[in-house]
């Protein structure tokens, strides 16, 4: 990423947050500024896999594609709940 794609902005951090970001970032060698964008990179690609996830199971609920009883309840007996 070259500084002509890039755009500066700020946000609020406690202390002890800021702290921490910058102790894992010295641990890996890096700086916060790679910290954080590896943060947001990783957050945004999960939000996006989460969002695409609960849109294949609306689709799945409006084709009336849900666990019967039986399997809802053999699903919670294998973890116990």
């Amino acid at each position: 990423m070259n500084s002509a794609e890039t755009v500066s902005t700020s946000f609020r951090a406690s202390k002890d947050k800021i702290e921490r970001i910058d102790a894992v970032a010295a641990a890996l060698g890096r700086s916060r500024n790679w910290l954080l964008n590896k943060a947001l990179d990783d957050i945004l690609e999960h939000q996006a896999w989460f969002v695409a996830e609960v849109g294949k199971g609306v689709e799945a609920a409006d084709r009336g594609e849900f666990a019967s009883p039986d399997e809802v309840t053999a699903t919670f007996n294998k973890y116990g709940a």
